[in-house]
């Protein structure tokens, strides 16, 4: 594991590795002990160098060893004691912390088939980024792979949306699977999938906007018509809830020359033939009264 040293600066150490795992990743943050690593691209000096190149020479050779020996963890600095060379250094760890094992091998084969693609977490763009590099691992412990596997690892375990390029790229050759090509299949198809949620999302809002302006100008009308009081001629006042019915505003009475109420139904005609009643027999008058007292 990586361990920081407490010295006048902190500095990444490489610790032990489980063959397992996945190799550390040298342009990565806690890797940058060792990521000037010796990569075999610079020739030695020819005879006919200046004493300049030849000393730039040694001093760019001793850094590249001191980097890979200060790098390391010191219980694991005696493995490469015994040399100065940066490359013979770098092929020694190597060796010892990345061991070309069946394990190694199986364990690599088990985590590409298990890997899982979540929508949550990461893009097709990434996953398709992930199973391309495991692939590579699994290469580099020495073991080979069919693309036809890796393609079909690709669109293994998609979501619904993608079942339209999955059932199309079931239907080519064998010989026609290619990584590369899926990828770029699997990146179109997620950004069309996204640009297609996206417009949805617009028409839905357009349409969500359309119909609360379409409702509200109804709502403020029906509020009006249920909130107005009208006095009509009979002198009864309308309820606020409840509605008059359409047909009682054709009606027209003869007697007081007022809308709303039938001539039957008009209550100045029925006091006034109530009063001329009374007036014409006052003992029925007299009687009536009693029985409203009594009742």
């Amino acid at each position: 594991m990586l361990a920081v040293h407490s010295w006048g600066f902190r500095y990444p150490r490489l610790g032990w590795v489980p063959h397992e795992t996945t190799p550390p990743n040298p342009n990565s943050q806690p890797n940058r002990g060792y990521q000037n690593r010796p990569l075999r691209t610079e020739k030695p000096c020819s005879e006919g160098a200046s004493d300049r190149e030849r000393l730039a020479y040694e001093l760019r050779k001793q850094r590249s060893y001191t980097t890979i020996y200060l790098g390391v963890e010191r219980k694991y600095q005696a493995l490469i004691a015994d040399t100065e060379d940066g490359t013979t250094a770098w092929d020694t760890l190597k060796a010892n912390f990345e061991p070309s094992t069946t394990a190694r091998v199986a364990s690599f084969v088990d985590d590409f088939f298990s890997s899982r693609f979540d929508v949550n977490e990461e893009t097709i763009r990434i996953y398709s980024k992930k199973i391309v590099k495991m692939n590579q691992h699994i290469k580099e412990a020495g073991f080979e792979m069919l693309d036809i596997l890796v393609c079909f690892q690709l669109i293994r375990y998609l979501p619904p949306e993608y079942d339209n390029i999955v059932q199309i790229r079931y239907r080519v050759r064998d010989e026609e699977f290619a990584v590369d090509d899926m990828t770029k299949q699997l990146i179109t198809e997620s950004e069309r999938i996204q640009l297609k949620l996206k417009d949805e999302n617009r028409v839905q809002s357009v349409t969500d906007a359309y119909t609360a302006g379409v409702k509200k100008p109804e709502e403020n009308s029906q509020k009006q018509k249920n909130t107005a009081t009208r006095s009509y001629g009979s002198g009864t006042v309308m309820d606020s809830g409840v509605r008059r019915n359409r047909k009682s505003s054709s009606h027209f009475c003869k007697y007081c020359k007022r809308k709303g109420h039938s001539e039957d139904g008009c209550f100045k005609k029925k006091e006034s033939q109530d009063k001329s009643f009374c007036i014409e027999n006052p003992g029925s008058n007299r009687l009536a009264e009693m029985k409203g007292f009594e009742s």
